[in-house]
């Protein structure tokens, strides 16, 4: 509890101007927030008056943004009691010297634990001017923090959460089935059955600890269908995916990128349970050296402490994705409790992926681009597949034929094309 007192004061406000003051200051805050604010107690007992306004929660950043505001407006203040659940400021005299009847001024209180969480303010006679803008402030900026939907705070941090894979499942992954294996018994079983495995753990440990996957990294060249692969894995364990790209999370600010990555875990947490996927994690977090700028050091601290557990993120699974393992700090490495490594597509695994897209195409002409087309990954194939059929798209327009796939030599050409011009 946070107790703070005023000066001693002559500019008092009656008490029916207070109450209205704060009343009207109220009904402004619910209309810009689209918010139920409670109506407060406001009243005079025994000489006091006595005001009680119920706000959203009572966080410990709160508390300490309170205190600034507190601060702000009054001159002389000292902490009275801090602890959760009760936090307490007291102001002081005008005169620190004189401490007589100092609890006759502007006393400021927070509670609440889990419900109920108000502010209390007390004060021998009337409030001046200053001690009602002091308290507006505190209860607009309770209220103003109050935390929205999560879903909401992390599309605005840049974000994208999806809730479903659009129609994707494993077949729309041609190949990979060792790779499919992995990850159906390291993530999905795991994630599907947590019971099965906590009791294991609670069998074999003499400190409970999960033995779920809480970290996974996805190693692999470009293309190679690791952000498609976390959304299946999403679909089947009916979780949302929260697909977060390097840019979502850096800013030019000092200390905000590192504050816009931990808004995203906790706003992953409030969801009660998802995927994180950090695309390009590599750019967020390489190696630590000399060279390595405050801002990254700051990023990497937040990705490790979280990873550790330290931060509640028991119900959010992080999924790393990086084509430079390499660059990764080794500190960051060990934290996630496993590698799964995606190939660039071997040759059948390319004629299944054309096969996608080219379902019209035979068995044998699927082989022969396959051959063609080696080192390329899956998203250049598919890349290529949507080239050829505008090329053929334009020659239907312009020869007005009516609409067929394109043969066989279409895509046998813009393939062949492509691995010329990149040689």
């Amino acid at each position: 509890m946070a107790i703070a007192t005023m000066n001693n004061e002559t500019d008092t406000i009656s008490f029916d101007q207070m109450k209205t003051q704060i009343d009207r200051a109220l009904e402004e805050l619910a209309i810009k927030h689209n918010t139920f604010v409670s109506e407060p107690y406001i009243g005079f007992e025994k000489g006091f008056t006595k005001i009680s306004v119920s706000i959203p929660e009572l966080s410990p950043a709160l508390i300490i943004q309170c205190l600034g505001i507190i601060k702000d407006h009054l001159e002389h203040i000292r902490i009275h009691a801090f602890s959760d659940g009760y936090y307490a400021v007291q102001a002081l005299n005008k005169n620190l010297f004189k401490t007589e009847n100092i609890f006759d001024n502007l006393k400021i209180e927070f509670s609440g634990l889990t419900t109920n969480f108000k502010i209390e303010c007390t004060k021998k006679g009337n409030l001046s001017q200053e001690e009602i803008n002091c308290i507006n402030a505190l209860v607009y900026k309770a209220y103003s923090q109050a935390k929205e939907n999560p879903v909401t705070r992390l599309i605005k941090h840049g974000a994208s959460v999806y809730t479903d894979a659009g129609g994707l499942d494993w077949n729309y992954i041609a190949g990979y089935e060792e790779v499919k294996r992995t990850i159906r018994e390291s993530i999905i079983l795991p994630l599907k059955n947590p019971k099965v495995y906590d009791s294991i753990a609670e069998i074999t440990r003499k400190t409970f600890e999960t033995n779920r996957p809480k970290a996974i990294l996805f190693e692999g060249p470009p293309g190679v269908g690791k952000t498609t692969i976390a959304r299946i894995i999403a679909k089947e364990v009916q979780v949302p995916l929260v697909y977060v790209p390097v840019e979502s999370i850096m800013s030019k600010w000092y200390g905000q990128s590192s504050q816009n990555l931990a808004a995203i875990f906790d706003a992953c947490d409030d969801i009660g349970g998802s995927i994180l996927f950090i695309d390009e994690i590599d750019s967020l977090a390489g190696s630590r050296d000399q060279n390595m700028y405050e801002a990254t050091r700051r990023i990497l601290s937040v990705l490790l402490r979280r990873l550790d557990g330290i931060g509640a993120i028991s119900n959010t699974i992080v999924i790393g994705a990086t084509n430079r393992k390499q660059d990764l700090d080794h500190a960051l490495i060990s934290r996630f409790d496993q590698t799964i490594h995606f190939p660039l597509p071997g040759e059948q695994e390319r004629a299944s992926i054309f096969g996608n897209y080219a379902k019209h195409l035979s068995l044998e002409e699927l082989a022969k681009l396959a051959a063609a087309s080696n080192s390329l990954s899956g998203r250049t194939i598919k890349d290529l597949c949507e080239q050829t059929e505008r090329r053929w798209a334009r020659k239907l327009i312009i020869k007005n034929l009516p609409p067929s796939p394109p043969p066989f030599e279409y895509y046998y050409h813009t393939v062949k094309s492509f691995i010329a011009a990149q040689a």
